[in-house]
Parts: C-alpha cells; sequence; structure tokens
C-alpha cells in the first residue's frame, strides 16, 4: 500500500509518520498559492494560512462556516 496519493483520483491522502516540520510546511506554505492544500497526516485537505491574504473571500466563507457549525452543534445539545 502507498503512504501517499489520491483517492478515487480525487481525494488526496498521506500516511507518512506525522513531523512538526511537515505539518508547519503544510499549514504555512509560502512556496504554494493554494488555498487548500493536500494534508501533512490522513484524508483529505487542509488551509495554508500563508495564502489567506492572497484569498480572502474564501478565508471568510470557510470561518462562517465553521462558526455556523458550531453554532448548529450546540444548539442541538439544548446548550446556550
Amino acid at each position: 500500500m502507498r503512504s501517499r496519493g489520491k483517492s478515487f483520483g480525487l481525494v488526496p491522502y498521506g500516511f507518512r509518520s506525522p513531523s512538526l516540520a511537515r505539518a508547519r510546511q503544510t499549514f504555512w506554505n509560502a512556496r504554494y498559492q493554494r488555498f487548500l492544500v493536500p494534508v501533512f497526516f490522513g484524508i483529505g485537505w487542509t488551509v495554508n494560512l500563508k495564502s489567506v491574504s492572497r484569498h480572502p473571500l474564501r478565508a471568510l466563507l470557510l470561518t462562517a462556516l465553521i462558526v455556523w457549525r458550531l453554532r448548529v452543534t450546540r444548539n442541538s445539545r439544548g446548550e446556550r
């Protein structure tokens, strides 16, 4: 089994041992201008925080989605 690649030719995965250096490269990578980059460990994508200034609308939409999801989860538990 390969340690990294794409599942169904679309969703990236990587199961190499995680390290702090690779996490930093993924979350704060000045070389990539892309907003979403493959995760450093696991399946899917993560946000390249260094590119947020180049993609403010995407960052705002992602933040709004996260806040909305947190509020829905809290309200469904009956908390306020």
